[in-house]
C-alpha cells in the first residue's frame, strides 16, 4: 500500500497546483449563533465598514456606513429611526469585498462581526447568527483562543487548528439551523478580529487544514499546559486516537500555568472518585499515595477516566497531580491547566519564540498527521 506521504508525492508531480496553490478563493462561508448566553429583545445595529442591504417582502432597504438599525421586542426594525417595518426575520447582507457592522445590545455592550447577520425570532426570543467567510470566523477564533502578543508562526498553527476543527466539526449544530456556536462548546468566537498579526497569520495559511493517514480531518484538541507530559486520548476520552499520543514536553516548563496546588476535603475526593463503583478504605488508602511527579498515571490501580471526573466535578486544574494527606484535607501538588490531550498552547507558544516553524510545533504535538489544502482532500480521496 503507497503511504500517504508518497502518495501525495506523487499526485503532487502531476497536480501539484492543486494542493499548494489552490485558488486563493473567498472561503467557505459559516453559519455561526453567536451572543447566545445573552437574552436579547432589543438591541441595534451599526453598519461599521461596506454596503448592506435587507429584504422584506418586496421591499429592499439599502444600509452604508454609519447607518444604525434599531430593533425592539418582537422584531419591529427601524432605519435611522425613520422607516419602518416588521419582520420574522431577515438577513443584513454586505455587497462590499469588505463589510462589518456592531451590535449594541440594551446592556451597554458592544460586539463587532464580519460579513452578514441573520435575525430570527425562536421560541420567542431573538436568535443571531452571524454567516461569516471562513478565514474571518478562523481569525476571530484565533484571538478567542490564543489572545494577543504572540509570535506569528504560533499564530499560523493555531489558526490551522481552528480552521480544522471548525470544519471537521462543520454539522455539530445543523438540527439547531447552524453550523456551529460561539462558545466553548465548539469554539471561543466573540468578535472580529482587530488585530493584524492574527489576521495575517490567518491569510498566510488560508486553506490550510490537518489530516490523518487517511485523509480525515483530525481532532485539533488543544490545552493551555500539560505540565511537562501530555495524555493519551484514551486516557481522557475512553477512545484511542492514533495521533493523540502522550509525549515529554519540556517546553512548558515554568510557563505560567505549569504548576498548582490545592487543599480539598478528603471525604469530597472519596465521593467524587468512587462514583459509581464504590470502594473500601483500603483501595481509597491506595489512591491517596497516587504520585506523579515525574510522569502521568505511574500505577495501573490509578484509573485515568475517574481522574479525569475527579478534576471536572471539583475544579482542579489537571489531572497531573500527587496528593499529600493532611489529617480529614488533601493537598494536591499538580501540574500543568487543560485535559493535557493535543497541543500544549504555552509549549507551543514557546518552541514559537525559539524560532520553530508552525510545521515543527504541530508534528511535535501531534503523531503522524500532514498539512494540505482542504480543497485537495476531495481530490486525493478520488
Amino acid at each position: 500500500m503507497l503511504s500517504i506521504s508518497k502518495y501525495i508525492t506523487k499526485r503532487f508531480a502531476c497536480f501539484g497546483i492543486i494542493l499548494f496553490f489552490a485558488l486563493q478563493v473567498k472561503g467557505d462561508n459559516l453559519l455561526i449563533s453567536i451572543l447566545g448566553e445573552k437574552t436579547i429583545n432589543s438591541f441595534s445595529v451599526k453598519i461599521t465598514r461596506g454596503a448592506y442591504s435587507i429584504k422584506n417582502n418586496s421591499s429592499i432597504y439599502n444600509l452604508n456606513k454609519g447607518d444604525r438599525l434599531n430593533i425592539r421586542s418582537g422584531l419591529i426594525v427601524s432605519l435611522n429611526d425613520s422607516v419602518g417595518f416588521e419582520a420574522s426575520g431577515f438577513e443584513l447582507i454586505g455587497h462590499e469585498y469588505v463589510n462589518h457592522f456592531e451590535i449594541l445590545t440594551a446592556d451597554g455592550h458592544t460586539y463587532k462581526y464580519d460579513d452578514n447577520l441573520l435575525v430570527s425570532m425562536l421560541t420567542g426570543e431573538v436568535q443571531l447568527m452571524n454567516r461569516v467567510d471562513l478565514d474571518h470566523y478562523v481569525a476571530g477564533v484565533v484571538e478567542g483562543e490564543a489572545g494577543y502578543g504572540l509570535p506569528l508562526e504560533y499564530y499560523k498553527l493555531q489558526a490551522i487548528l481552528c480552521r480544522t476543527y471548525g470544519l471537521k466539526n462543520i454539522n455539530r449544530h445543523q438540527s439547531q439551523g447552524y453550523n456551529l456556536c460561539d462558545k466553548v462548546h465548539c469554539q471561543v468566537y466573540h468578535n472580529k478580529c482587530k488585530k493584524n498579526d492574527i489576521i495575517k497569520a490567518t491569510a498566510a495559511t488560508s486553506g490550510l487544514v490537518v489530516v490523518d493517514h487517511d485523509l480525515n480531518l483530525i481532532n485539533t484538541t488543544f490545552h493551555s499546559n500539560c505540565g511537562g507530559q501530555t495524555c493519551n486520548s484514551e486516557d481522557v476520552w475512553v477512545r484511542p486516537v492514533s495521533y493523540l499520543r502522550s509525549i515529554k514536553d519540556s517546553f512548558c516548563l515554568g510557563e505560567p500555568h505549569s504548576v498548582w496546588k490545592k487543599k480539598i476535603n478528603k471525604e469530597d475526593f472519596k465521593t467524587v472518585f468512587s462514583k459509581n463503583n464504590p470502594i473500601d478504605s483500603l483501595e481509597f488508602d491506595s489512591v491517596l499515595n497516587i504520585c506523579q511527579d515525574t510522569a502521568r498515571f505511574p500505577h495501573k490501580k490509578i484509573i485515568s477516566t475517574k481522574l479525569t471526573r475527579v478534576r471536572s466535578e471539583l475544579g482542579l486544574r489537571s489531572t497531573f497531580f500527587s496528593i499529600e494527606p493532611d489529617s480529614n484535607q488533601l493537598l494536591l501538588f499538580g501540574k500543568g491547566f487543560g485535559h493535557g490531550v493535543g497541543l500544549c498552547q504555552e509549549g507551543g507558544i514557546v518552541m514559537a519564540k525559539k524560532e520553530y516553524s508552525y510545521v515543527d510545533i504541530l508534528k511535535f504535538y501531534y503523531n503522524s498527521v500532514f498539512i494540505v489544502n482542504q480543497r485537495a482532500i476531495l481530490f486525493f480521496k478520488e
